[in-house]
């Protein structure tokens, strides 16, 4: 056996329990490298012939997913453009990319970002490139479902419950094209939290439409996520201000004109006849992650500062006694896209081959498309010890009403 960095892909270990195998796929990732001071260099193979250069991953959600960008990368010329029906209506626009013959695929779900799928492109082309059909479609009321019609003032977001929805009928559409194996599903911010909440209304096993799930930095319950947001620290509502998240709101949720995150609520609440309280009451992923059936592995950063670390422990609290859930927390990485790219995408990769049906085909490859940084210690001596969370110390996490009426 090589160092690890040359390792090959977490396989299905094929003997023993469902849990000792998911185990030992979460330890095999634990043991890659891990390059917190990640250096971009070089192209990113995922786009060939084109020739697009590796980027530093905070590229992805800023300049990176704005159309006409020097850094935009164009979709690569396997992706089509499509338009999804959610199960209440509303029009979803997306990127798919299917590849001939029989293989599994994998659901791209985007977070909070305004030009929605193409902040995963990177993500999208590099599975894509490794033999994986691939979806990256939006969730609803983004700018393109705004620009095209299909959003508001009809369809407006909710950050996560009507959401939740849409993801899960991105993967239904997935998994009715010819030649789909089986569907995995990795979620970034918004929707990590957006892919728990969906696996945990996926169907039994008959009509399940997920075979695994992967999470990077998603809210753990989006009303302690808008508290951790804020001013002044440890007000009460409705004596409190959001700053941070109204000022994400007003460049994200069309029509772009929102002073505050409760008057986005309000509208959706009018829209869909209910309450602001009832719509984020639907959005705790942590206590969601219980009707999972499916492997489910969470990533979240110490040193995000979008989504604080303590979101991390809410998640770890209600994994106890679930041999399938997992939540690991590294020391450095910020938000969703981690420093270390190269770890990021062999990570997914791995993860993927090892848990979906179909994979186990030499067309399904795990080959990282972006350079790898030397001198990256394993994972495993990077991570802030979850152990010891309890549904007790999640539940200490939860926040007050941050929109009362």
């Amino acid at each position: 056996q090589g160092p690890a960095g040359a390792r090959g892909a977490a396989r299905p270990i094929g003997v023993g329990s469902s849990v000792a195998r998911f185990g030992n796929v979460v330890q095999e990732i634990e043991t890659l490298p891990y390059q917190p001071a990640y250096v971009p260099e070089g192209t990113d193979s995922a786009f060939a012939p084109a020739v697009v250069a590796n980027d530093l991953p905070a590229e992805d959600y800023t300049s990176g997913s704005i159309p006409d960008s020097p850094d935009a990368p164009s979709w690569p010329s396997i992706f089509r453009p499509v338009v999804i029906q959610s199960a209440d209506g509303a029009k979803l626009t997306g990127e798919l990319a299917l590849s001939p013959g029989r293989r599994p695929a994998v659901l791209v779900v985007h977070g909070f970002n305004t030009h929605g799928d193409l902040s995963v492109i990177r993500w999208a082309a590099m599975l894509a490139a490794n033999g994986f059909d691939v979806l990256a479609a939006d969730q609803r009321d983004f700018y393109y479902e705004y620009e095209d019609g299909y959003g508001y003032p009809d369809y407006p977001q909710t950050f996560g419950w009507k959401e939740a929805q849409d993801v899960l009928a991105a993967g239904r559409y997935l998994k009715a094209e010819p030649g789909v194996t089986s569907v995995g599903v990795v979620g970034f911010s918004e929707g990590g939290q957006n892919t728990v909440l969906a696996l945990a209304q996926d169907g039994a096993a008959h009509t399940r439409i997920f075979s695994a799930g992967l999470t990077f930095s998603g809210p753990a319950d989006q009303d302690a996520q808008i508290y951790s947001t804020a001013e002044p620290v440890g007000c009460a509502p409705p004596e409190c201000t959001y700053p941070a998240t109204d000022a994400l709101v007003a460049l994200v949720v069309p029509p772009n004109d929102y002073t505050d995150v409760c008057s986005a609520l309000s509208y959706a609440a009018g829209y869909y006849d209910t309450t602001d309280q009832a719509i984020l009451a639907s959005e705790s992923a942590f206590r969601a992650q219980t009707s999972v059936a499916v492997p489910l592995l969470n990533f979240y950063a110490a040193d995000d500062p979008l989504v604080k670390p303590f979101q991390a422990e809410m998640m770890a609290g209600y994994e106890t006694g679930h041999g399938l859930e997992r939540t690991v927390e590294i020391d450095h990485g910020a938000h969703a896209y981690y420093f270390d790219r190269w770890w990021q995408q062999r990570a997914i990769l791995d993860y993927f081959k090892a848990f979906l049906p179909g994979a186990a085909s030499a067309q399904v490859t795990t080959h990282a498309t972006v350079n790898q940084t030397p001198g990256g210690s394993p994972l495993s001596t990077q991570l802030v010890s979850l152990d010891g969370a309890t549904q007790r110390e999640a539940d200490s996490y939860l926040a007050p009403d941050v929109c009362p009426q």
